[in-house]
């Protein structure tokens, strides 16, 4: 903002405050002013008539000027520096206040304050005041012009009334500055936000009397011989064109903005008119700091101004640079400036410039979005690469952390002594939230169901814990149908021994329905935070955008089995940890147990000398001054056995007998223990370090946290879960870091187990459902708290024992009894609900719901009738015969599906049986209803006639073919014939028709039976009754 220099004060705007000089100071403006300031644009002198008063009798009209006072406020770095505003509200008046008090002594030349203007950015204030110049130089000012080397780049804008041919012989800077400073001084200084002890800090680098900005100048100055270093005159004349110290000369046009211009060492000067050579730009911006680099101006477009970049070392000079320079007219280079300072050229003949500055930043705006953007086959793989470093330096050992702390229990609030001391005496809520281990036992109901209703697990249990008590050399698999007391027994035992333990519940982890579902749950179940599962989703469109820019993937992608790869190496890191940490405790122990027993040999090798007389310390004798050796302060002189006491006699107890009692025996007359020598006792510590040391392997394996895979592979999972689950548990075992257990339902789980360890057996536990007479028990003793239960349980012992040993239909057979109902009616709808459930299951809705299940109606009709019969099946045969006809892959859904169930003999399947026992009444139900098995009969016996007539139409194929060979010549046509008695002629032949005629028959009368019986299953159909 360009003001005239006639106002006598200033408007206030945003970034550039005019303050006004408080009342209690009315000397500034009661002054008046002795001749008034006016403006004579091209005016003309008249003569000067004989009777016209001289030069020296007109009074001279008053100037103003300005001057720049730096570093007052802070400087604002940028849009957020709250700096500038707070050194505003708390010290900006005192500060104003400061320079008024420095002003105001000054009463040369009629000066007088105009207003102080702050510039917050800048952190500067302007001082703008007036003045009445002197009408002639003194002699040596005029020295001092002729001798400046830059005099000629001094002073002002001016506003006068009169031609400025006095006005540019007298400068402000030669009048007040030197006097400002010493004002200054006596007052403290010029101001500073930061307080008085910053006030005398000279901040421009040519304060020094003895230096001169880019070189150094020896002179002979005054004293003749005398070599000095500096050049006062010189030195002078820097400080009259430019300023000294904290006050600047203005000599430009002042320019206040309030934009996102921040200060900055670079600043761009352009040329409005000829460009300015770097020479002259170094003289021009030199004197306000050092300055690093200056760029001279480049090609621009058409229209625009060219500019160059000067670079300052320090924000302050730069800031006092653009304060004072922006608008100023300067010749172009120096052999310009040197023609007018001699005089040879009139100011008028030398092309001048206007220089406009601005901050320039460093760095430009958006430059490394634009490199990156420009270069992006370098960029995305660099930033890939320092996106993985960063999550493996800083966010690895973090989610380490969390791991080892659900591990060893950190957040489960049970475990801590005072809750289980408040528990105990307390009536405490059973579960603090997501503060309780999800892992932690269910108490009661698990003892009662492994211990009084499950007494076959015991030996199980055994198993387990002599397992785990080696080194880890395979997976522990406990398999077993749903409710048969798996989890139950692998939680007894993770109590029993104390162990850190991870229990991870596959089927959790198998309910996701995407790769962020899926990396969720397993963080979840490992305690692996923090997880960014949503950057796989973002990864892929950033893969997807790079194949579009560059042709091929940039890498940021993962596939999520290699995302569940890097959670589990996590995890089984910190599992390592926490084993290794237990062992460094268990050998810090050992080895303080060791150190404990080395001391107790020395003490009692010293008190047995001691009681015979041979202990002796040396250093005594320095003391006591003993012998020679004793004067040196050294030795020992050696004890020989010979030279040692008689071991003292025992001391009489003290005990006087009671009359008419005994005398007891004394410890004289009983005889005297053997004492142990030093040898025996060191050899008793060295049996009790070997022992230590075989306790510290005891103690490693202790020490091995254990791993549970609970529900692994019983149903589909996105991905490669299970492989990826089994590399991983493989991996721990065959590294000594866990024990790791497998609970799964099925054998099906064992296929991925064996794929991950082939050359190791499985140490396999099966479970299977408890005997009647255990499930009697359980369901007694879960009813004994209803009246006539027990009678009730014996007479009905035979419906009980039709849901056979399953926990699951046991525990619905006692909430159904508990609520009310008979057992009879419980089992039925027991049964009921099994049969409905099972018809889903096997048969499908309708038709177009059973052509996605992985086996046929066919072949569920045959394993449900045949169960119904015989309640067990082979295997082998079941394969073999139609429906499946080798097709084992029908089989095994069936058994995924927990339709049947296969016992295993020696690793080789053996027998099919329903998948729970409630199901063998269940398949009876089936078979005896009705329509449907009369639907079912009838498209199994349309499979079967459909089968028999290709077989069929194969024979009659083939008997064709045979009585062409007969009608064709026989055996002469094949090459062979018949010996001399006739035998043996087409006997091949006739054996073969023979046979494929009684196939034939067989296929026939199938036919005709099948058909028979879909006549008969058809008026059932049309009936709706048997």
């Amino acid at each position: 903002m360009i003001r005239p220099r006639t106002l006598p004060l200033r408007s206030s705007i945003r970034t550039s405050t005019v303050t006004q000089l408080p009342t209690r100071f009315p000397s500034l403006f009661s002054r008046q002013t002795l001749y008034p300031i006016t403006i004579r644009a091209n005016s003309t002198i008249p003569p000067i008539s004989p009777i016209s008063p001289t030069d020296s009798d007109i009074p001279q009209p008053r100037q103003s000027a300005s001057f720049y006072i730096s570093n007052v406020l802070p400087l604002k770095l940028t849009y957020w520096d709250l700096r500038p505003t707070w050194a505003s509200i708390l010290r900006e008046e005192s500060l104003l206040e400061r320079i008024y008090d420095i002003t105001r002594e000054i009463d040369l030349y009629e000066f007088k304050l105009e207003s102080l203007e702050v510039s917050r950015k800048d952190g500067g204030v302007f001082l703008h005041f007036s003045y009445i110049p002197p009408s002639e130089p003194s002699p040596s000012q005029k020295k001092e012009e002729v001798e400046g080397e830059i005099k000629d780049i001094i002073g002002s804008q001016l506003t006068s009334t009169t031609t400025p041919s006095s006005s540019t012989t007298v400068t402000p800077g030669k009048l007040f500055i030197e006097v400002l400073n010493d004002k200054a001084k006596k007052l403290g200084g010029w101001p500073n936000w930061l307080g008085d002890w910053y006030s005398n800090k000279k901040l421009n680098l040519v304060n020094n009397t003895t230096a001169v900005p880019g070189h150094s100048l020896y002179s002979t100055g005054s004293e003749q011989g005398v070599l000095k270093k500096g050049d006062e005159v010189e030195k002078k004349g820097i400080e009259i064109s430019t300023g000294a110290e904290r006050v600047w000369i203005v000599k430009g046009r002042q320019w206040t903005e309030d934009m996102n211009r921040f200060p900055t060492g670079r600043l761009r000067v352009e040329f409005d008119g000829p460009d300015v050579s770097q020479e002259m730009l170094y003289t021009l911006f030199r004197p306000y700091g050092r300055i690093a680099d200056i760029q001279p101006p480049s090609p621009v477009p058409a229209g625009s101004l060219r500019y160059a970049t000067v670079t300052y070392s320090r924000l302050s000079p730069a800031a006092i640079a653009i304060n004072c320079l922006h608008g100023f007219s300067t010749p172009t280079n120096t052999a310009d400036f040197t023609l007018k300072s001699s005089g040879s050229a009139s100011s008028s003949s030398i092309p001048k410039s206007r220089l406009r500055i601005y901050y320039e930043r460093p760095l430009k705006a958006h430059a490394i979005r634009d490199w990156i953007s420009a270069h992006p086959r370098l960029a995305l793989p660099v930033l890939a690469f320092l996106i993985g470093t960063l999550s493996y330096t800083f966010f690895d050992p973090i989610r380490a952390f969390f791991v080892r702390s659900k591990l060893e229990g950190v957040w489960d609030i049970e475990q801590y002594s005072l809750i289980k001391t408040l528990r105990q005496k307390f009536v405490l809520p059973t579960s603090f939230g997501f503060l309780s281990s999800s892992s932690a036992p269910t108490g009661e109901s698990e003892e009662a169901i492994g211990k009084d209703a499950w007494q076959d697990r015991v030996e199980a249990e055994k198993d387990v814990e002599r397992w785990l008590s080696e080194y880890p050399n395979t997976f522990i698999t406990i398999t077993g149908p749903p409710g048969s007391g798996k989890v139950s027994l692998v939680s007894r035992v993770l109590k029993q021994q104390a162990k850190p333990a991870m229990v991870i519940d596959c089927a959790e982890i198998a309910k996701a329905k995407n790769d962020k579902g899926l990396l969720d749950a397993l963080a979840d179940q490992t305690g692996y935070y923090p997880v960014f599962s949503f950057m796989s989703s973002v990864s892929g469109l950033i893969d997807l955008a790079a194949v579009g820019l560059i042709g091929q993937k940039a890498g940021f992608s993962t596939p999520v089995d290699q995302q569940l790869r890097q959670i589990l190496e996590i995890v089984g890191g910190a599992l390592k940890d926490v084993s290794t940490h237990a062992q460094q405790e268990h050998q810090q122990e050992a080895q303080h147990l060791k150190d404990d027993a080395a001391i107790a040999i020395e003490r009692e090798r010293q008190r047995r000398l001691i009681s015979r007389g041979g202990w002796h310390d040396g250093r005594l004798d320095c003391i006591a001054g003993n012998g020679v050796m004793s004067e040196l302060g050294v030795g020992d002189e050696p004890y020989l056995e010979n030279d040692l006491d008689a071991a003292p006699p025992p001391l009489m107890d003290d005990i006087a007998p009671i009359k008419g009692e005994a005398v007891p025996p004394t410890s004289a007359s009983l005889p005297l223990p053997k004492a142990s020598s030093p040898e025996e006792i060191a050899a008793k510590a060295a049996q009790a370090a070997a022992n230590a040391d075989l306790d510290a392997e005891t103690e490693e394996i202790k020490s091995l946290p254990i791993v549970v895979l609970k529900n692994f592979a019983q149903k589909t999972a996105k991905g490669d879960l299970w492989n990826v689950l089994a590399e991983w548990g493989a991996s721990l075992v065959e590294n000594k870091v866990a024990h790791v257990i497998i609970v799964t339902e099925g054998a099906t789980a064992t296929k991925a187990l064996t794929k991950a360890l082939p050359s190791k057996p499985l140490n396999n536990i099966g479970l299977a459902d408890a005997d009647e007479s255990n499930a009697l028990a359980y369901v007694r003793s879960k009813l004994k708290s209803i009246s006539s239960s027990s009678s009730t349980i014996t007479k009905d012992s035979n419906q009980i024992s039709k849901l056979g040993g399953r926990m699951v239909d046991l525990e619905t057979l006692v909430y159904k009894v508990r609520n009310g109902t008979t057992i009879k009616d419980a089992v039925d709808d027991i049964i009921l609900r099994n049969t409905i459930e099972l018809r889903k299951a096997a048969f499908g809705d309708d038709s177009e719901d059973a052509k996605g299940l992985p086996w046929n109606r066919s072949q569920a009709w045959k394993v449900v009738k045949e169960l119904a019969s015989k309640g067990e099946i082979s295997y082998a045969n079941l394969l073999q015969d139609f429906p499946f006809k080798g097709n084992e892959q029908a089989l095994k859904a069936l058994e995924e599906h927990e339709l049947v169930s296969v016992s295993y003999v020696d690793g080789r399947a053996s027998k099919v049986r329903p998948g729970k026992p409630v199901f063998r009444y269940a398949f009876e139900a089936l078979v005896n209803d009705p329509v449907f098995k009369a639907s079912n009969q009838i498209e199994y016996n349309l499979t079967l006639i459909a089968k028999a007539e290709n077989d069929i139409k194969t024979y009659e194929t083939e008997l064709n073919t045979l009585k062409g060979i007969t009608t064709e010549g026989g055996s002469q046509a094949l090459g062979v014939e018949s010996n001399w008695l006739g035998l043996g002629g087409h006997s091949a032949v006739r054996d073969r028709a023979r046979w494929l005629l009684d196939k034939m028959q067989k296929s026939v009368e199938k036919t005709v039976k099948l058909e028979k019986e879909n006549g008969e299953m058809a008026g059932v159909l049309a009936s709706g009754r048997a």
